[in-house]
């Protein structure tokens, strides 16, 4: 009974044991299906280059995007921050020729625009009435009997153009000659199109000779004033395409031109005070505007990727498709770039195929088989 009881055991012990041996084989199959389906190799070769070997199901969980290296041609562009103002030229200060009385103001609104030939004031001035009554006095002295005709003439042409010099025009001498009376106002004329920016006097208000009245800017160009460091002053050396967008008219570029850059900077400055130039036929822009100013430098054809092929470590390189499932990280040497592209210099070459999603984790996936010390061997899933 024992010897049966024995034997019992040891046949049981038996296909236990055949029992784990078979579901430690199917276990390892699977294992190794798995890491055949979804581990990343990584190896270098003889030359030193590091390649790393992706499953489709790898590639598609990275969400790895290709492109190709292409020569185009392609620019450096820099922003600076501006804001529009007056061009300081085209702005006419106009003052009081004669001392009075301002009698009338025609044009009382600052930002009102204003035409050439369009009545601004009138004036109350004795000293005006009198430089009347003086062309008045010759007028009449010629009219009686004298042998002094020539010399009434030349009193009555001198006696005019004094009155022209004093701001009338040639109807309001006209019609002084013809009147024969000395005008008590004298109106006064805009002799400039554009738009009112100050206003410092008022109605009834006594000016002197010389006192600034009216302030007209003529708006149809205007200066956008920036600040630039020195070492970006060359880029203005007329080779540059610069353009201005501005917030209020989104979708809008104007071209723009330097005209002025500080010759001189404050004490332990590095800044420029630079003015650029904007045209402004049609009336949209308006002194105060924010205005980013876009300067395009350096274009060339070259060869170009695009930035987010870059990985930037101990070296900069980018990763380039060499087979299916098969990826190279390249060392590559950078030119000029933009916010989109980039020059490469060396490392690559025109119709590669590079990575431009998924390189940082390449990067990644490549450190931690490295970090394993055994190249080639299946390691974490990506």
């Amino acid at each position: 009974m024992k010897v049966k009881n024995v034997f019992t055991i040891a046949i049981g012990i038996m296909v236990l044991s055949g029992i784990l041996l078979m579901t430690a084989c199917t276990n390892d199959k699977k294992v190794a299906d798995q890491e055949q389906h979804s581990g990343a190799h990584a190896v270098t070769d003889s030359s030193g280059k590091e390649i790393l070997s992706l499953t489709d199901q790898d590639e598609k969980h990275a969400n790895i995007r290709i492109d190709s290296v292409r020569t185009k041609s392609m620019a450096e562009f820099s922003t600076v921050l501006g804001t529009a103002n007056f061009d300081q030229r085209k702005i006419t200060v106009i003052t009081s020729r004669i001392r009075g009385r301002l009698d009338k103001l025609f044009v009382r609104n600052p930002q009102q625009y204003i035409k050439e030939g369009e009545p601004i004031y009138a004036i109350y001035s004795e000293e005006l009435i009198a430089y009347e009554n003086e062309l008045l006095t010759a007028i009449q002295m010629k009219a009686g009997p004298s042998d002094l005709q020539a010399s009434f003439d030349q009193i009555i042409e001198a006696a005019k153009r004094k009155l022209f010099l004093l701001g009338l025009t040639n109807f309001q001498i006209e019609q002084i000659e013809k009147s024969g009376v000395a005008l008590p106002l004298i109106t006064f004329y805009s002799p400039v199109s554009g738009t009112l920016t100050e206003l410092p006097v008022s109605e009834g208000q006594y000016v002197e000779e010389g006192t600034a009245m009216f302030r007209i800017a003529d708006m149809s160009r205007l200066w956008i004033e920036a600040q630039m460091y020195v070492s970006e002053l060359k880029w203005l050396d007329g080779r540059a395409a610069i353009h201005a967008e501005f917030d209020a008219l989104p979708g809008e570029v104007f071209k723009v031109v330097p005209v002025f850059d500080n010759p001189s900077l404050e004490a332990d400055s590095k800044i420029s005070l630079v003015r650029f130039q904007v045209e402004n036929l049609s009336n949209k822009l308006r002194p105060g505007m924010m205005a980013y100013i876009n300067i395009k430098r350096n274009e060339k054809k070259t060869l170009v990727i695009p930035k987010s092929s870059i990985v930037v470590g101990e070296m900069i390189s980018a990763w380039v498709k060499t087979a299916k499932g098969t990826y190279e990280n390249r060392m590559i040497q950078l030119g000029i770039q933009n916010k989109k592209e980039v020059e490469v210099l060396s490392g690559l070459k025109e119709g590669e195929l590079i990575v431009t999603n998924g390189a940082y984790l390449l990067n990644s996936a490549l450190i931690l088989k490295k970090g394993t010390g055994m190249p080639g061997m299946e390691g974490m899933d990506m």
